[in-house]
């Protein structure tokens, strides 16, 4: 009987904007003593991929480590894997992206340590059929991905063995199985069990091969990992377990099998992740679906492997803010490139910012925080701003308006793009700004995240007094998809409010005098119009956007005919915008009004003035210190401001948490508008 060739593999990421410590922590608990682990194993080989960046910070901060890499890699036992510098969605990017980021990370693998990458690792294994000619322009010989992949299109994970081929338009490239099985027995069940599956395999296989391809974070850094791994010595009696067991296995690289075995035949894989994304990508009600099914059929694995949710794209549907990074990105790119192409001095600057720009962790969200923490979404606009503004410097003449379909949704936006802010509006979509950007701070001062019914929020909700306070259930280790409910903090479930739109600015709202501001706080207030959501015609004049709806206003069961017009010119010199309003009562009775304009801002942390009511005035500023920066609002006529924190409760690895997203102001006007009369007042706001 032939040895079981064993490939182990470990995916060692943190993302752009992840702080410091966190990078420092992951080194402590997971990078550091895996290496120092595998360092007294000799005659062990195994494979590595790492993002650039985190290749970055331990050039900086731990050259010991480089050194060990150097060594081992020298050495012929360690194998290191190219993929995206920036750790990118491939698919998602454009295609001379991908080709720079996959370019860049091999250039630097073989200029650090002299190797020759032959095989790629792919972002959250993110397979879209099309990639293989991209990848066979770039020298790619061979990717990993999940068995998962391989069922969708009906093959028995069970049955897989070696690696496989597929092609795109002639150009073929070859795709190694990682094994489900395997990620979910290492590091979380007995050593035992792992010997004795590689031995089943032995048996019941012809030159059989094993992958085990994983986020290298699960040795370490994962709750409860720590102590399991390297204080109860898991990792330790796993590797002298395979060397006591060298007759049954053998540790190897993925080109030794490349070089020593055929193909087990030709592929096509449909577009997939690994099984677990293409749940947290369907829609919340889909999602609660799906997990039913799961729950009543996923025992049977013969009937799971034909079981699948969506995939990746699609949580640029699911969330609205991964969208507008995404086209954020798609319309920097398309900048760089021109930049690039120009032969201007900072081209390596520009794309390294738009690379980092394409970062995948903030776009989506499933069991870890991804796109509900803000500093992974502020890091995103930051690079892509800073990309935007070396374009600037050069290509940008004139401040004007521009009409594009931003979004994609085969509807028009209004942009504003200056030298020192962009103003992105959406007359479909309650005539909003939807994104506001500073270019001297490089940030986005309404990124900030709508709150949405989340499949889990049923589940945070069903077993709130039995949850496990995170951090005290005791020194189990299980994998971060476990069932249990851990939290936090108690009472999380009190947060568990849902927008009816968007989060963005200039949103107009008409309350009735029973709403106050803890409903808008809690979105349990019905808007009386319909204008909040509404499609608002458009016009540019000049640097003026105008922008108009013929709407209802329903007051004590009596419908109100209501123009509201608002012009919004973007301030000279500062950063900012006045919006004139003029609101028109159209109907034959005077017309009592409480009216709101919703703004929002991302500020850097929660405060205390960030809930509050401040009546009669005509101005609020709030300081961002963390930031360096004040956001201020103000009104030509007196109103009240009902100011609110944006709170979000999502899961993570570490249990449900509550992250402050950023501060509603809404600024609220009570009059009477007489029949055929109007009511005008400009409002003011700037970042100083």
């Amino acid at each position: 009987m032939d040895k079981v060739k064993f490939i182990f593999c470990v995916h060692n990421h943190q993302p752009v904007g992840n702080f410091d410590w966190v990078f420092q922590k992951a080194y402590e608990m997971s990078y550091k003593p895996f290496m120092d682990v595998m360092l007294k194993h000799p005659n062990l080989k195994w494979s590595m991929h790492a993002s650039g960046m985190l290749w970055e910070f331990l050039i900086d901060n731990h050259p010991d480590y480089i050194k060990n890499v150097k060594k081992m890699v020298a050495s012929g036992r360690l194998e290191l894997l190219t993929g995206g510098y920036y750790e990118p969605i491939l698919s998602s990017i454009p295609d001379k992206d991908k080709i720079g980021q996959i370019n860049k990370l091999t250039k630097f693998l073989k200029d650090k340590f002299n190797y020759d990458a032959r095989g790629l690792w792919f972002a959250e294994r993110v397979w879209e059929p099309s990639l293989a000619c991209i990848l066979a322009a770039c020298g790619i010989k061979f990717v990993v991905l999940d068995d998962a992949h391989f069922a969708s299109v009906g093959m028995n994970p069970e049955t897989l063995n070696g690696y496989y081929t597929t092609e795109d338009s002639g150009h073929a490239i070859n795709i190694f199985p990682i094994s489900q099985q395997l990620r979910y027995m290492i590091p979380f069940q007995n050593v035992e069990n792992s010997i004795n599956y590689f031995k089943h395999l032995r048996e019941s296989r012809q030159n059989p091969v094993s992958v085990l391809a994983d986020d290298g974070e699960k040795f370490g850094l994962w709750p409860g990992t720590n102590k399991h791994v390297y204080e109860n010595k898991w990792l330790e009696n796993f590797v002298s377990e395979i060397e006591k067991n060298s007759e049954h296995i053998e540790m190897s690289h993925f080109c030794d099998v490349l070089e020593s075995q055929k193909s087990s035949g030709r592929i096509y894989l449909p577009c997939a992740s690994y099984f677990e994304m293409s749940e947290w990508t369907l829609p919340a009600g889909a999602q609660m679906e799906f997990e039913n099914v799961l729950h009543a059929h996923g025992a049977d694995n013969t009937l799971k492997r034909f079981l699948k949710g969506s995939f990746w794209r699609n949580f640029l549907v699911k969330y609205e803010e991964a969208n507008n990074m995404h086209k954020k990105m798609l319309r920097v790119s398309a900048k760089a490139q021109t930049y690039a192409e120009s032969g201007k001095p900072m081209r390596e600057k520009i794309l390294n910012h738009l690379y980092a720009g394409q970062c995948n962790c903030a776009y989506w969200h499933g069991v870890f925080g991804g796109l509900y923490l803000p500093h992974l979404r502020n890091a995103i606009y930051k690079e892509l701003l800073k990309a935007e503004n070396i374009y600037n410097k050069s290509f940008l003449k004139t401040a004007v308006w521009s009409v594009v379909d931003f979004d994609l949704d085969a509807s028009d936006e209004a942009l504003f793009e200056s030298k020192t802010q962009n103003i992105y509006v959406s007359p479909t979509h309650g005539g909003t700004i939807f994104e506001f950007d500073g270019l001297k701070h490089n940030y986005n001062f309404t990124n900030v995240l709508t709150r949405r019914f989340e499949s889990y929020h049923k589940k945070l909700k069903d077993n709130i007094h039995n949850a496990v306070l995170a951090g005290t259930d005791g020194d189990g280790v299980k994998t971060i998809h476990d069932e249990a409910v851990k939290v936090k903090e108690t009472g999380l479930d009190r947060y568990l409010s849902y927008d009816a739109h968007r989060r963005s600015s200039l949103r107009d709202h008409f309350f009735d005098v029973n709403t106050y501001p803890e409903h808008f706080a809690s979105a349990s207030f019905k808007d009386c119009g319909d204008f909040a959501g509404g499609h608002y015609n458009y016009k540019i004049n000049a640097k003026k956007l105008e922008l108009w709806r013929n709407g209802k206003v329903y007051v004590n069961n009596e419908a109100y005919d209501v123009k509201i017009t608002k012009i919004i010119t973007p301030l000279e010199g500062d950063i900012g915008y006045t919006a004139e309003y003029n609101i028109e009562n159209n109907s034959k009775n005077a017309l009592e009004i409480r009216f709101g304009v919703e703004q929002v801002f991302a500020f850097s942390s929660k405060m205390p003035e960030d809930t509050n009511l401040i009546e009669n005035t005509n101005q609020w500023k709030r300081v961002d210190e963390g930031l360096n920066f004040s956001a201020e609002v103000s009104l030509d006529i007196s109103c009240d401001f009902w100011v609110s924190p944006i709170e979000t409760v999502a899961n993570s690895e570490d249990g449900y948490e509550r992250t402050y997203q950023g501060t509603a102001a809404v600024s609220v006007i009570k009059a009477t508008i007489e029949a055929a009369k109007n009511l005008k007042f400009t409002l003011t706001t700037k970042i100083i």
